[in-house]
């Protein structure tokens, strides 16, 4: 198994050579970098090619999640396009070139893109969630909520329509709350004459 990392610039160019020795595409498909801190905001996006002997190779790319885009592989990989069009929907990374669609199954004004790690699943904030009762009593700090639904009051905040940060709803989502840079330097300071 070979793995390599190229700039999003190479990708193209990346993907037909690999394709010259591993003509078949086993799979594409991306992966929401960032961090539960917000660190790595990139979109990664991986695509997995095998040729007769069962060798495999996999190539990967990072992309700005906002307008981010790529060269289109429709036409070292005819198989891509479907995948391509699902990483546009889910993930917003938009494919350019021949080939490249545009939507697969969302509709063009959908909001978010709902595999990206700030995307709050709003049904699910809104549903009472087996286990809450059992938090509400304790002073345990383990976490009781599903994926994809922030703290109570970031989810308060966010149906206010209040413009919340990514990186705080995805912390909030992970039920850890991003330092502030006063609180830092206060937590270092104290840590330092301690």
């Amino acid at each position: 198994m070979t793995t390599s990392d190229v700039p999003a610039i190479g990708w193209h160019d990346a993907v037909a050579q690999a394709v010259s020795t591993h003509p078949w595409l086993a799979h594409l498909t991306a992966i929401d970098g960032t961090g539960e801190r917000g660190q790595d905001p990139d979109i990664i996006v991986v695509c997995r090619l095998e040729n007769h002997d069962g060798d495999d190779v996999t190539i990967s790319t990072r992309v700005p999640r906002d307008g981010g885009t790529l060269d289109s592989i429709v036409g070292v990989l005819a198989g891509a396009s479907w995948y391509q069009r699902e990483i546009h929907d889910f993930f917003g990374v938009r494919f350019v070139g021949p080939g490249a669609d545009d939507r697969a199954l969302l509709v063009h004004d959908a909001p978010k893109p709902p595999l990206r790690k700030e995307a709050v699943l709003a049904q699910r904030a809104d549903t009472v969630w087996p286990g809450a009762a059992d938090q509400a009593g304790s002073k345990s700090a383990s976490r009781r909520l599903p994926v994809g639904v922030p703290d109570p009051e970031t989810w308060r905040r966010i149906k206010d329509g209040e413009d919340i940060p990514d990186a705080e709803v995805i912390a909030a989502m992970s039920g850890r709350r991003p330092r502030s840079a006063a609180r830092r330097m206060a937590s270092t300071a104290s840590g330092r004459q301690a």
